[in-house]
């Protein structure tokens, strides 16, 4: 298991797309990590668990980076709400 760090302005969605790459393991990410719900925000700093191992990332050519889960903190992450 990685942990991921929640940013302001989160959502659980975009925690499952920021760690896992797709909304697939949205239900094991709230499950492993002990998020009440999708009506509950995600906190700034806040940990998430997830199974690096389902991490679904594919190669955009078009990007001046690779994505990398052990990237950590470094990480570029995004935020909808």
């Amino acid at each position: 298991m990685t942990t991921f760090t929640a940013i302001s302005n989160s959502t659980i969605l975009d925690v499952a797309l920021n760690t896992y790459g797709n909304l697939n393991n949205v239900a094991k990410l709230m499950r492993d990590s002990g998020h009440e719900g999708f009506n509950t925000y995600p906190t700034n700093g806040q940990k998430f668990l997830f199974d690096e191992t389902l991490v679904n990332a594919p190669v955009v050519k078009n990007l001046n980076r690779n994505y990398s889960y052990t990237a950590g903190e470094s990480q570029l992450k995004y935020a909808t709400r």
